[in-house]
């Protein structure tokens, strides 16, 4: 239940950046997380349903800033937030470790002009949310700047912002200041797909660096060999030219900075400024160009530990887009970075020109089936490739690969009609060479597959990979 207003206690205070004390009269008061937590009326009220164009479209607009303005992308997040969730305000508070407190790092809304203020360690919402690490709904959260809004603020939902270690970096949160607005569980949904990708826009603008909590400098270390080892990025590199140990170190040190990105987020479109190369660490994305207003062709699909487009900053404009196909983790190395691995790291140099080599093979063999293949033997050397490629990186044993595309995305790779490739995979099932389960596709024949598909392999240069070690 809910307590009434006189059972609030009082913060020591908010503070304005500078450390400036905020008058009295705008204190910001805290309720105590036990008396206003009613996160458990979220599973009894109505759910509307969810609004799949104007997500579309706030995602798109979010994706299209995250690359060559960050801060834009933030703002944008927090616009999305505002007009999908129906709130007054929206803000993202980020921790500060060293002085103990959150600041009102972004806010939108009727809140807007309060952003920067600093919220002490007493027990508030944002607290608790931190603390406990889950989506609260609130009742008259940040009670004492209802004067500053010029209206109440009755209800609240807060969700953590975490980095991909699992570290809670702040909290991402909305407010309703109508009496008669009540958040939902959808909402909770659309807060905590917009939490991941803030993430993504504070490590484009250097904001989330470094992190909450971390130390100014960070103590030399030694990358395990099992962990160098887990890492897709290393495991293909050092497959193509041996790394040193300050090879591995330092390539894990790059990939230690990747987000977490959801599903069907694209990451730069056709016609943006590059502003940096991305490298996949978990999930799958795909190059993609429109064809028309209604379709679209893959070009490749991308896999942990591929880099994608190493050369792009030479460009002044992507030709083509890249988009995530799955909930990914996603690393985002600027130019200077990468120059500076080619110049320092011959080693590190060597592999990424080997992969880049094989990735232009790749596409020379993509358009050969397109021009020479029939619609059974396209799905299934697509499926060799991809068993191959998923086994260079150890996420794959030797039947079986992760397969989490849909049918669309097959047929927009292997310019098929849908119907097309169900009906390919129907008859590779039905000669006992493949099988699909729980996301998996597994190989039952796998030289009977790579027999019909016509593949050997030769263009992904396998023979050039030397034994890890």
């Amino acid at each position: 239940m809910v307590s009434p207003d006189k059972d609030r206690s009082p913060q020591s205070g908010a503070v304005r950046p500078g450390n400036i004390e905020v008058s009295a009269s705008n204190n910001v008061q805290a309720l105590r997380p036990g008396d206003v937590v009613i996160s458990a009326d979220l599973a009894h009220r109505p759910v509307r349903a969810m609004d799949l164009a104007g997500t579309a479209a706030a995602l798109g607009a979010v994706a299209a800033h995250l690359v060559p303005d960050p801060a834009a992308a933030g703002q944008a997040i927090l616009d999305a937030i505002l007009r999908l969730c129906g709130c007054g305000s929206a803000g993202l508070s980020l921790r500060d470790v060293e002085a103990d407190t959150l600041v009102w790092s972004r806010v939108a809304g009727r809140l807007a002009d309060q952003a920067g203020l600093r919220f002490p360690p007493d027990g508030d919402a944002q607290r608790h949310c931190v603390e406990t690490g889950e989506t609260i709904l609130v009742s008259r959260p940040f009670a004492g700047l209802a004067d500053e809004a010029g209206a109440p603020l009755l209800e609240g939902l807060f969700t953590p912002v975490r980095d991909t270690a699992g570290r809670v970096l702040g909290v991402l949160w909305a407010i309703h200041h109508d009496v008669t607005a009540r958040f939902d569980a959808e909402d909770a949904r659309i807060l905590q797909q917009f939490a991941g990708l803030f993430v993504l826009a504070l490590k484009g603008s250097g904001n989330a660096a470094p992190e909450p909590g971390a130390k100014p400098a960070r103590a030399a270390h030694r990358t395990p060999p099992a962990l160098a080892d887990a890492n897709p990025f290393i495991r293909k590199l050092h497959g193509f030219v041996p790394l040193t140990s300050a090879d591995r170190e330092r390539l894990q040190r790059l990939t230690d900075e990747a987000v977490a990105v959801p599903a069907r987020i694209d990451l730069i479109r056709e016609g943006d400024r590059p502003g940096g190369v991305f490298l996949m660490l978990e999930g799958m994305a795909c190059r993609y160009r429109r064809v028309g207003p209604d379709r679209r062709q893959i070009t490749a699909y991308l896999l942990p530990g591929d880099v994608c487009d190493l050369d792009v900053a030479l460009l002044s404009r992507m030709d083509h887009t890249i988009m995530t196909l799955t909930d990914s983790r996603v690393a985002r190395l600027d130019r200077t970075t990468v120059l500076d691995l080619i110049r320092s790291h011959p080693n590190i140099a060597a592999a990424l020109r080997k992969t880049t080599l094989v990735d232009e093979a790749t596409l020379r063999e993509w358009l050969v089936g397109l021009g020479s293949r029939g619609p059974l033997q396209r799905v299934a050397h697509l499926f060799c490739e991809l068993q191959a490629r998923f086994e260079v990186v150890g996420l794959a044993g030797p039947r079986g690969f992760p397969l989490p595309q849909s049918q669309s995305d097959l047929a927009d790779a292997t310019a098929l009609s849908g119907v097309h490739v169900t009906r390919a995979i129907q008859d590779l099932t039905g000669r006992g060479l493949v099988a699909l389960a729980d996301g998996m596709l597994l190989i039952r024949d796998p030289g009977g597959l790579r027999a019909l598909a016509g593949f050997g392999g030769d263009y992904l240069h396998l023979e050039d990979r030397h034994p890890r070690g």
